[in-house]
This record gives C-alpha cells, structure tokens and sequence, in this order.
C-alpha cells in the first residue's frame, strides 16, 4: 500500500505533468513557471487565502471558485489546475507541484530557470554575463526570472535548485552584525 508520501508525490507529479502538457501546447511553460511561482508566494503569505482554499466546511466547488477569482490573472490552465487541487483538497501539495513543474518545465525548455532578484531591473549587460556564467556552470541555457525587490539595498540575489547565493547589502550587513555581536 503506498504510503502518504508516494500519495503527495505521484499526485504533485501528475498535476505538473498536466499543467505543463498545457503549457507547452501554448509555448507558456516558462510565463506558467512565474506564475506558479506567484500562486505559491500568495498562498503561503495570505493566511486568510491559504484558510478560505483549505476550510472543508466550505463546499469543495466554493473553494474552487474562490481559487479561480483569486487567481484569474494566471494562465487558464495554472487556474484550472489550482481550482482541482482545491476541489480535491490537495492545495497543501502546491508547493511539491511547484518544484515537479519547474523540473519539467527545464527538462522542456532545454534550460536552467534561474530566479535573480535585485533593487532594480537588470540590464542587457548584466543580463548577458549571468546567463554566460551560469550557462557554462550548468552546461545548458540558463532562463532569468528577474524580480525586483526594493528591501535588499543593493546587490544580488540568485537561486535555483534549491541553493541561493546571497549577495545583498541586506545579507552583508546581517552578516556583520553577527560577526560584531560575537566577539
């Protein structure tokens, strides 16, 4: 008998697999992986969100229609997959079905997505030589999802896989206050 972690990971497998198959239908896999990204952050930051998508005292089909409102904005098929995760009271799998897609969608695209964070948008140049470091680090192409995020003063912020290198002012400064404060 398959035990709850061969459930959770099967069921996140095939909810990626279905918003891929439609995604790549479209040419959207990249867009849909933002998204994902997006939908995730939200849910995880809205306790009253992540409660309305998770209370089974509300009707299953309520909950999925609050999941489409909320979420119109996303692809349609991001938005049919999260309406049937709810439905089905899986949306505590949303972040494994994260992680499932974003491996799919790279082994798709051919390319590694990384996710790259700074104060303000990057530019051509700059754009260009990560892409060129990360894609000789990887051996493979590397996609940006550039995201801006005024808190970190300065400096850069890169992750994918799982690992993140932090280069921030924010994280340098923190830094050394723990440095100071230890001696």
């Amino acid at each position: 008998m398959p035990t709850d972690r061969t459930f959770a990971r099967k069921a996140s497998a095939v909810y990626a697999e279905v918003l891929l198959e439609a995604a790549a239908g479209r040419n959207t896999a990249f867009e849909v992986s933002g998204q994902l990204e997006q939908v995730l952050a939200a849910v995880r930051g809205n306790v009253d969100l992540r409660n309305a998508l998770c209370d089974r005292t509300i009707p299953a089909p309520s909950r999925a229609a609050i999941a489409r409102e909320v979420f119109a904005g996303v692809d349609a098929a991001l938005v049919e997959v999260l309406a049937v995760m709810v439905e089905r009271d899986d949306i505590s799998l949303l972040s494994r079905v994260n992680e499932a897609y974003t491996g799919l969608a790279e082994q798709h695209l051919g390319a590694v997505i990384l996710d790259v964070t700074t104060v303000v948008g990057l530019d051509e140049g700059l754009r260009g030589r990560i892409r060129e470091k990360y894609s000789s680090q990887f051996g493979m192409d590397v996609l940006l999802r550039e995201h801006i995020d005024r808190s970190l003063v300065g400096g850069i912020v890169l992750s994918t896989h799982g690992r993140r290198i932090d280069a921030s002012v924010v994280s340098q400064l923190e830094n050394a206050r723990a440095v100071l404060s230890g001696s």
